[in-house]
C-alpha cells in the first residue's frame, strides 16, 4: 500500500474521531483513483468513489492493490455492506473496461461502475489532457462540461448524492 494511503487512512480515522458522524467519504481520481478503495480498509471510510483509476499503467485489467488488501476490502464489502461508486469514459485507454471488470470480479454487486460515452467529454480540456492523456478520461474534472443536465454534471451530482446518502448529509 502506498505510504500516502496509509497517511490518508490515518487522516480519515482522525477526522471521524474529531467530527463524528457515520463515517468518511473518499474520492480518488486517476493516479489516486484506487486510493479510495484501499482507504476503505479503514473502518471510518464508508463512501469510496473510485473515479477513472489509471494505475497500474502497464496492466489494463490490473488493480493497484495487493492481493492481501484486495481480500480485506472484499471481506469488508461482504461484512459491512460497503458500496463503491466508479466512473469512466467508454474510450478511456487509461481506465479500461478490463479494469472495471476486475473491480466487478473483486467486489461483485457492491461495485457500481458507470460508463459515460466519450462524446460527452469536454472537447477543450487543458493542454496536458489534450496532448498527453489523449482521450476522454477525467469525468468530473478536466473533461467535465459545466452545464445542467449534461452527462458529466449528472455524474458529479450522482457522486455528491452517493456521498450525502452514505454520510447522512444533504447536498447544498
Amino acid at each position: 500500500m502506498p505510504v500516502a494511503v496509509t497517511w490518508l487512512r490515518g487522516l480519515a480515522r482522525l477526522a471521524h474521531a474529531e467530527r463524528g458522524g457515520p463515517g468518511v467519504g473518499a474520492v480518488g481520481l486517476c493516479f489516486t483513483g484506487n486510493f479510495a478503495l484501499t482507504m476503505a480498509l479503514e473502518p471510518a471510510v464508508i463512501a469510496p468513489v473510485v473515479n477513472h483509476p489509471s494505475l497500474p499503467l502497464d496492466d489494463p485489467g490490473g488493480l493497484e492493490i495487493s492481493d492481501e488488501d484486495a481480500d480485506a476490502v472484499a471481506e469488508r464489502v461482504a461484512r459491512d455492506g460497503l458500496k463503491v461508486l466508479a466512473y469512466r469514459f467508454d474510450n478511456d485507454r487509461w481506465c479500461t473496461s478490463q479494469r472495471f471488470a476486475a473491480y466487478r470480479a473483486l467486489l461483485g454487486d457492491a461495485f457500481d461502475g458507470r460508463v459515460l460515452k466519450a462524446e460527452a467529454a469536454n472537447t477543450n480540456p487543458p493542454p496536458f489532457f489534450r496532448d498527453v492523456v489523449g482521450c476522454a478520461h477525467s469525468v468530473v474534472t478536466a473533461h467535465l462540461v459545466d452545464h445542467d443536465g449534461h452527462p458529466t454534471m449528472q455524474a458529479r451530482n450522482e457522486i455528491i448524492a452517493f456521498l450525502a446518502e452514505r454520510l447522512g448529509t444533504r447536498p447544498e
